[in-house]
């Protein structure tokens, strides 16, 4: 599974079920709180491949820094005529989330997810997704 140790915390993308059918972008150890993405919600997670995950460093402040997760997933947007389809995504989390309050408890309240196309810009342009 992929994962990256930036400091002494642990950020993977990972299923955390025997049956493979939980997945969860998770930060386990270190001083601060585990924390997941929303379990059993296709919104945030639809039976994701994950490839590779990325620590980024935004400033001189460890506070501002992004982990960044490369992964493929079934897609929930409606494609006419398609079927099911599996889109590649990015998604990107900040390093100081520590959750929030109520349902959000041990839960990412900075997740953020989009799907990767590469756009050529111009009159005879086109979107080459990376699917």
């Amino acid at each position: 599974f992929p994962q990256c140790l930036p400091g002494e915390e642990l950020y993977s993308g990972v299923a955390t079920d025997l049956m493979g059918r939980d997945f969860t972008i998770f930060r386990s150890l270190g001083r601060r709180p585990s924390i997941r993405t929303e379990q059993h919600d296709s919104r945030w997670l639809n039976e994701p491949k994950f490839v590779a995950v990325f620590w980024v460093p935004e400033s001189e402040d460890p506070d501002d820094d992004k982990i960044y997760f490369f992964f493929r997933e079934t897609a929930v947007e409606r494609q006419q005529g398609l079927g099911k389809t599996s889109f590649a995504r990015i998604g990107q989390i900040c390093r100081n989330d520590v959750g929030g309050q109520r349902s959000l408890v041990n839960k990412w309240t900075t997740f953020l997810k989009a799907r990767l196309i590469c756009a050529v810009p111009g009159p005879d342009g086109a979107d080459t997704h990376f699917d």
